[in-house]
């Protein structure tokens, strides 16, 4: 291996565990706010979220699973979670035992907009703060050339809401 090649290397190396560290020290910020004010865990908070930007329609179990990259059986037990707490309920239609669908429930509703605000300010502290406009930007476009490169960009899970006003997501 030659000097330049090793080099390469350890920066291609150095770039993932940069990656890995800051989205480590940023969840564990947005984490902690989360719990703090709504005592929701971030799965729970993006589970919410997708169900409000959904504007009001159901989204099946599955879908929330595709749009969480986790697996069903995570998916149901989270679901269990904010239906007891009376975030979501649950239905399935009659013509399709097998579909299970989630609704954003008005209780659910009001804790979102709680969990929001702290998420916003707990983002803003530990990520958005110390990235100017252009640099977020880029770093969206060098995300989404990875996720594309690699089959996994889907607007949908990707690029949440695109297109609704701030106003009309809370």
């Amino acid at each position: 291996m030659t000097a330049a090649t090793a080099t390469s290397a350890r920066e291609k190396i150095a770039a993932w565990l940069n990656l890995q560290q800051a989205y480590r020290v940023v969840e564990t910020a947005l984490e902690d706010a989360l719990s703090s004010a709504t005592g929701l865990s971030w799965p729970e908070y993006e589970v919410l979220f997708r169900l409000n930007i959904a504007a009001g329609r159901p989204l099946r179990m599955n879908e929330i699973a595709a749009q969480l990259l986790a697996g069903p059986s995570s998916i149901t037990r989270i679901a269990d979670r904010l239906d007891r707490a009376g975030l979501i309920t649950r239905e399935t239609p009659p013509d399709n035992r097998r579909v299970v669908r989630a609704r954003l429930t008005d209780h659910g509703r009001h804790v979102l907009a709680r969990a929001d605000q702290a998420f916003l300010t707990a983002l803003d502290q530990s990520f958005s703060s110390h990235l100017p406009a252009a640099d977020r930007a880029s770093l969206r476009r060098i995300l989404k050339a990875v996720l594309e490169a690699n089959g996994a960009w889907d607007p949908a899970r990707c690029d949440p809401g695109a297109g609704r006003s701030e106003q009309g997501r809370t």
